[in-house]
């Protein structure tokens, strides 16, 4: 059974440990492995706080003909946030390292769904959603580098335009579409810009279809939990100001580049092998990832079933349903309640939240005794 194998799985059990030790030094309430889906969030909002500020002073464009005290371009505008404008590198560097931390926290949740089995089932809508999600951060991230305009985004930016050149017919229109013409121009570094901006606020739609099949989605850690991630990443900060590297010429090629590993390990994975097996790596890869809830399977889950003869309508399990898989419908006539519940076996995950919230044990597990469900939970408790 499900509930089986999430007690006796190892690595589940190593989460649980952890998470026992984290409830007895953070206690229950502030413990970020209870607000795990959300983290990931609260990030968003920091780098949409802190990128407001960068985008006020941003100009997206690359001329750089003449030599200039007063020449004006996407790295002279990025230098001049940085090193003129009050607490600019400290805004700076909140947003490169609020993106990093999104992607590691977006790691840490897939994990932990992962090790809890909470990826099959009724739950593929939020396991492939997440998938993309993780792609969309990943590429707007990216594009966050190419914006700076020094010698690293230039490298980054011939970097894709040749991954792209290789792929068959659809290869040329991508690589046209991505620098906003043929060759680098002006309008190469306004495209970027607004991909960055504009594939962010796609992200708030992808957050809706990821919570739309979830009762009460976690959205938002407690405050508290909230300073300290900021004051995290504000001792990043500290530690490892934000500098660019130096501007970009198009007459020139570097060679060599700082890598972000949390977003720029697919261009390090260029440089080991042919583009060609690149494509396959990554194509092979998200096919996967968005596999797994049906690559990896256990024995299949069955519905809970409704003891009509027991059920008094009080509605609990269905408030207590994280999956909206019960539903209180009018109970015949002739039936001393208004209400009784049913379910609906498509969406059930066969989690058992449902037995432990009915007080008339009206509802069951099939081959499973409501008095084995509450035999496992208080063993899990105790361990």
């Amino acid at each position: 059974m499900v509930m089986q194998k999430l007690y006796t799985d190892p690595l589940n059990k190593a989460t649980l440990w952890l998470e026992h030790w984290t409830n007895v030094i953070a206690t229950s309430k502030y413990n970020p492995f209870y607000y795990h889906g959300a983290l990931p969030q609260f990030y968003l909002w920091v780098l949409f706080l802190s990128g407001l500020l960068l985008f006020a002073y941003y100009i997206p464009t690359i001329d750089n003909a003449y030599a200039s005290d007063k020449l004006i371009n996407a790295w002279t505008s990025v230098d001049y946030i940085t090193q003129t404008i009050p607490f600019g590198a400290v805004f700076r560097g909140i947003h490169r390292y609020a993106g990093d931390a999104m992607v590691l926290t977006i790691l840490l949740h897939m994990a932990r769904v992962w090790f809890t089995d909470r990826y099959r089932q009724y739950r593929w809508v939020q396991w492939v959603s997440g998938v993309v999600l993780l792609l969309a951060v990943l590429f707007i991230g990216q594009t966050g580098y190419y914006l700076v305009w020094d010698e690293r985004s230039l490298l980054l930016t011939r970097m894709t335009v040749s991954a792209f050149e290789v792929l068959p017919i659809i290869g040329q229109p991508l690589k046209e579409w991505f620098i906003n013409g043929k060759e680098i121009t002006n309008l190469t570094l306004s495209n970027y810009l607004f991909i960055h901006i504009g594939l962010s606020f796609t992200l708030l739609f992808g957050l809706w279809v990821h919570y739309v099949r979830m009762a009460r989605p976690v959205i938002t850690p407690p405050p508290v939990v909230n300073y300290i991630l900021v004051a995290i990443i504000l001792g990043v900060v500290a530690m490892f100001p934000i500098q660019s590297g130096v501007m970009a010429q198009l007459t020139q090629t570097p060679t060599t580049f700082e890598i972000d590993w949390f977003y720029l390990w697919p261009y390090w994975l260029m440089t080991k092998m042919s583009l060609q097996s690149f494509w396959l790596v990554m194509i092979g890869v998200v096919a996967l990832l968005t596999a797994v809830p049906w690559f990896v399977r256990s024995k299949p889950v069955e519905a809970a079933e409704v003891v009509l003869t027991k059920c008094t309508g009080c509605s609990l399990c269905d408030k207590d349903c994280p999956y909206e898989a019960i539903e209180m419908v009018p109970a015949p006539a002739g039936s001393r309640f208004k209400l009784l519940a049913t379910v609906k076996s498509y969406r059930c995950s066969g989690c058992g939240l449902c037995v432990g919230a009915c007080a008339f044990d009206a509802i069951d597990l099939p081959n499973l005794l409501d008095s084995d469900v509450s035999n496992q939970i208080k063993a899990a408790a105790q361990s």
